[in-house]
């Protein structure tokens, strides 16, 4: 019996979260097809919101890269960031089992009850940091922001805006799409 000659990364269908109601993206920021809800309209600087609680599935890859587009209502500062956390969770139930605060629902996030979101985002698992650039308003910055291995078949996404601008006031062009990658052997 031979060894396998390879191993390589097989990508997966990517998960599109956006807005249900309005995105629509033009082809060159066009990530994909919605397929689970966070509504980014108007996030301001210094706060955070959080997805709808996503499954990954019984079998799930064994890590996911991100990739976001985002469009702001103003120019964000050069350098500052949105910070991308995952919130691991063992339960179906968008209300149960949740890491830091985290409600599961689409929503504002501000942590636990007692703490900030500075403190509680660090009960989550930090996926990466989009890296804004001072592009004006209009402008959709796009690019990728880390990959993480989830340790739970759910989970839910928190977006922690730093950018130094609020987001834009309409969800048309924003969205963040997290690919499964696996490991596959192959002759």
């Amino acid at each position: 019996m031979a060894l396998p000659d390879t191993t390589v990364v097989q990508v997966g269908t990517a998960l599109i979260l956006a807005d249900t109601t309005d995105h629509s993206p033009a082809t060159a920021n066009n990530l994909g097809t919605r397929t689970d809800q966070i509504d980014l309209t108007s996030v301001a600087n210094a706060a955070a919101r959080e997805s709808d609680k996503l499954d990954l599935g019984a079998n799930r890859a064994f890590g996911y890269s991100v990739y976001c587009a985002f469009e702001f209502a103003a120019t964000p500062t050069a350098g500052n960031t949105v910070d991308l956390y995952w919130a691991p969770s063992n339960n179906t139930t968008a209300s149960t089992a949740n890491p830091g605060g985290v409600s599961g629902s689409d929503g504002s996030y501000t942590g636990t009850s007692a703490s900030t979101i500075d403190e509680s985002v660090l009960q989550l698992q930090y996926i990466g940091s989009f890296v804004c650039s001072d592009d004006a308003t209009g402008t959709v910055q796009q690019g990728y922001v880390g990959s993480f291995m989830p340790t739970e078949r759910y989970g839910t996404l928190v977006v922690y805006n730093n950018s130094g601008a609020a987001f834009h006031s309409d969800m048309v062009e924003t969205s963040i799409a997290i690919t499964p990658m696996s490991y596959v052997t192959v002759d």
